[in-house]
């Protein structure tokens, strides 16, 4: 189910977000990246390692994932950590989807109460279809919305934007504690798998989808960013057979992005990358 919603996520091209834990969380986010769609994993731990997981790499590398963390890169798994980073995941979103929760008991359940009747910041959706199960039937009762289970794009974006409450009866935002919160667990079975989870709410933000020029300028980035000698704009027109003006501003661009630097005497551009990974080979020769 949470595959499914992930995967229809990118094919109306919103951004999926997820607490990167094991089970509903990595299911949602595998379902829109398969679809080609953009995610951001919010995580409690480990931000160093699971950043240069192989399974993730590429894809940070293509722009189409991003993972934050508000704890050390390094930090081990803590339980109040995991519980209290379900206050980003509701706060850079539009709306969130509780699939499954405990009753009365556990993080995801914890976190969506605390919206539902204290912050407010989004509308609070349960899964509709199948068993709901004691706890969603309960936040239901709480004033958690059925999820409409959209098809289309306009579905879509009218599930995302439902007003929960006038900017003016909205509670002022707390500066979030970092306290300790007894571990909970939730167990889910799924289609093929037993998984044991410690979330089991995603949340969906809407976001422009890429252009056709944002794909042509990743392109360019990505065969400029790895050129091994310093080239003048006229030689990067004529490479990629653009106009002067056209590689200029690619160029410009790049060097305020920190991809490039402008050399003079002639002016000519440099990769960064390339100037630093000459430097650690002589480095490495002496």
């Amino acid at each position: 189910y949470a595959q499914s919603v992930g995967q229809l996520a990118a094919e109306t091209g919103h951004v999926l977000i997820s607490g990167a834990a094991r089970g509903i969380d990595q299911a949602a986010m595998h379902g829109a990246l398969e679809a080609g769609g953009t995610v951001m994993g919010i995580l409690a731990n480990s931000l160093e390692q699971t950043s240069m997981n192989r399974e993730y790499r590429n894809l940070l590398i293509d722009g189409r994932l991003v993972l934050i963390s508000p704890y050390d890169p390094s930090a081990g798994f803590n339980v109040g950590h995991a519980m209290q980073r379900n206050k980003l995941i509701y706060g850079l979103s539009n709306a969130a989807l509780i699939v499954t929760s405990d009753y009365q008991k556990g993080g995801t359940w914890t976190g969506a109460v605390e919206q539902l009747e204290k912050r407010r910041l989004v509308p609070v959706y349960v899964r509709s279809s199948g068993e709901m199960g004691k706890g969603l039937e309960a936040l239901h009762r709480k004033g958690a919305l059925l999820w409409p289970n959209p098809s289309t794009d306009e579905e879509f974006v009218q599930a995302l934007s439902v007003q929960v409450k006038s900017q003016s009866d909205m509670p002022v935002q707390e500066q979030l504690p970092l306290t300790t919160v007894s571990e909970s667990k939730s167990n889910i079975e799924e289609k093929d798998e037993k998984t044991q989870v410690s979330a089991s709410c995603l949340s969906l933000s809407v976001a422009p989808s890429p252009t056709s020029a944002d794909k042509l300028f990743a392109t360019v980035r990505s065969l400029l960013e790895t050129m091994k000698e310093p080239k003048t704009h006229g030689d990067v027109a004529a490479e990629l057979n653009v106009s002067k003006n056209q590689a200029r501003e690619w160029l410009q661009r790049l060097v305020k992005d920190g991809v490039l630097e402008k050399l003079t005497r002639p002016v000519r551009y440099r990769s960064i990358s390339s100037r630093y990974s000459q430097t650690s080979l002589l480095d490495d020769h002496d």
